[in-house]
């Protein structure tokens, strides 16, 4: 027995010892394989949030911010907050009183209110400018608070909005602009409906009028009168309305050419003396400080803009008061004249608070104005907007009860050429007996003249025919461009003295017909044709001579203008 004992002893304990230390070993390793896994893990979980982190230091338009509710104290500030606003993160966590710095004290106290009327349940969100520490530019953001449940946390999420803040800013002010244009187009078409409606309605109330007392001549001439002065009215406010239409779509040109500022000193001194003198004011137009005359422009519109000033300078002025027309050489600069032009009344002056509104369509100074003194509203618009064209200015001064002074400055180029200026603006004025030529016009009359009519509208032809065969002209008439050009072509040489032709007609325009005839080879192919058209912009008139016509008479036609440029044509 003891010798088995001792063998076991020698032989089975080392072995079993052996056995017990390598099941031990074995389960260390598994200890030590799943802790690894475990470590591995935690480490890939601790390395996914390092990441999610790490992605909002990398934003630049947002920060967040981690506040314990007890206290409020900021629990985690992420990293990018410096970054975005400039502040000093460690001092911001150290007294969350700081982050009031980043806006204005009124903006300050509008957060706190809210916060004070927040129910804590929803999320908060506020929309304000801050400013970034160093950056004079307000920049806008958009804070979002979280009550992140039952945690004793709020999270506050800030993103920097300031470019989609400043878009939307742009399209509210672009649907204000749209908003506000629509709302002006209606206003103006609604006044434009009133202005035109009311002539309208005395011109046809006079002819009713005429009509009914067709058997008294006197009293039926007193209702025509009075229905072509109202036609006249309805004429003027139909080519303002045209004017402004094609102003604010910017269609309007204006025309270059050479014309004399004394010649239009003396022609604003016709249309005005005898106005003035009927109504005893006192009228002077003055040249001053010029030594060139002759300048490249529009020199209608730019009288247009004159006209406008004059004529309400003697609407407001009253007898005994005076109207004084200045043009003034101001420099002359890199081949440019510098030029004003002022209009100065005594009359009755213009009321402060209405100067800055003179300019926009429609406007009068009161209700009575346009009872009392006629007129659309529209020249000082349209007078505003000719000068700004002319990249000039307009300057407006006015005392109630003293008067009130219109001075415009533009710039025009010097003509070439002779500048020879004379010493008076009255040494241009026409001679009454000029020459046997200038009387012999102003004698002339259609009796004989073979007229070629091209006009589509029977009414229109009508009209015209009649008017001129009343004087002793012969007409004939073509329906359109094409019949005009065949029946010149077909008549024999000299038939015709003159073509008066419509521009807008079937087939060939009036334009089309005009360069067709000035093609052919006939001796008689120069016969002084003139556009007879509703068409009247400057664009019009400019293409009517480019295609070879001899001038261009506007809509409603002036039957007097047509025997001028008749006998200026067939005088020679």
């Amino acid at each position: 027995m003891n010798i088995i004992l001792e063998y076991i002893g020698r032989h089975f304990i080392p072995l079993f010892l052996l056995l017990t230390a390598s099941v031990f070993a074995i389960f260390c390793l598994g200890l030590f394989l799943r802790e690894r896994r475990r470590t591995r893990q935690a480490e890939l979980s601790v390395w996914g949030e390092r990441g999610f982190y790490q992605s909002f230091s990398a934003n630049k338009q947002e920060f967040f911010l981690l506040i314990q509710k007890s206290d409020l104290r900021i629990l985690y500030i992420s990293p990018n907050f410096q970054g975005m606003t400039g502040m000093d993160a460690e001092l911001v966590r150290a007294d969350i009183e700081a982050l009031k710095n980043m806006v204005s004290p009124k903006t300050a106290r509008e957060i706190v209110k809210q916060l004070k009327e927040w129910d804590r349940v929803q999320e908060l969100k506020l929309e304000f400018d801050y400013r970034i520490v160093g950056q004079q530019e307000l920049a806008h953001g958009h804070a979002v608070i979280h009550p992140e449940g039952k945690n004793d946390c709020y999270l506050v999420i800030f993103g920097d909005i300031t470019e989609d803040y400043q878009a939307r800013s742009a399209m509210k002010a672009e649907l204000k602009q749209a908003y506000q244009e629509s709302q002006a187009k209606t206003d103006f078409l609604s006044k434009m409906s009133h202005e035109i409606r009311t002539p309208m309605n005395g011109i046809l109330g006079m002819l009713s009028l005429a009509k009914v007392h067709v058997k008294d001549p006197e009293q039926t001439n007193y209702y025509l009168d009075r229905a072509k002065s109202l036609s006249q009215f309805l004429l003027t406010l139909i080519n303002d309305i045209l004017d402004m239409s094609r102003i604010e779509s910017g269609k309007m040109e204006l025309e270059k050419a050479v014309f004399d500022l004394f010649a239009v000193a003396e022609k604003l001194d016709s249309m005005f003396r005898s106005t003035t003198e009927a109504k005893n004011l006192q009228w002077d137009v003055q040249m001053q400080d010029f030594d060139v005359c002759r300048v490249v422009g529009d020199e209608l519109r730019m009288t247009q803009v004159i006209i406008n000033f004059i004529s309400n300078a003697v609407k407001f002025t009253p007898a005994g008061g005076a109207v004084t027309v200045t043009f003034r050489q101001m420099h002359k600069i890199d081949g440019n004249l510098h030029l004003m032009i002022r209009v100065r009344d005594t009359g009755k002056g213009i009321k402060s608070d209405f100067i800055s509104r003179i300019f926009r369509p429609f406007e009068q100074e009161d209700a009575s104005t346009a009872h009392h003194y006629g007129g659309s509203g529209l020249g000082m618009a349209i007078a505003d907007n000719i000068v700004k064209l002319m990249n000039g200015q307009i300057i407006v001064e006015s005392e109630e009860g003293k008067g009130t002074e219109f001075v415009v400055y533009i710039s025009l180029p010097i003509a070439e050429g002779d500048q020879t200026v004379p010493e008076s603006w009255k040494d241009v004025r026409p001679v009454e007996d000029a020459g046997d030529r200038k009387k012999a016009i102003e004698e002339f009359t259609l009796d004989g003249v073979h007229i070629l009519l091209a006009e589509d509208n029977d009414v229109n032809a009508e009209i015209a025919m009649e008017i001129m065969e009343m004087e002793g002209a012969i007409l004939e008439r073509a329906c359109d461009g094409l019949e005009a050009v065949r029946m010149f072509a077909e008549s024999p040489v000299k038939g015709y003295d003159a073509i008066l032709m419509d521009i807008q007609m079937p087939n060939m325009t009036g334009w089309e017909a005009a360069a067709e005839i000035r093609k052919l080879t006939r001796p008689d192919a120069d016969i002084p044709i003139f556009a007879m058209s509703a068409n009247a912009f400057v664009e019009d008139k400019r293409r009517s001579i480019e295609v070879g016509m001899n001038g261009h008479i506007s809509k409603p036609v002036d039957y007097d203008e047509v025997r001028q440029r008749l006998g200026e044509a067939l005088l020679k």
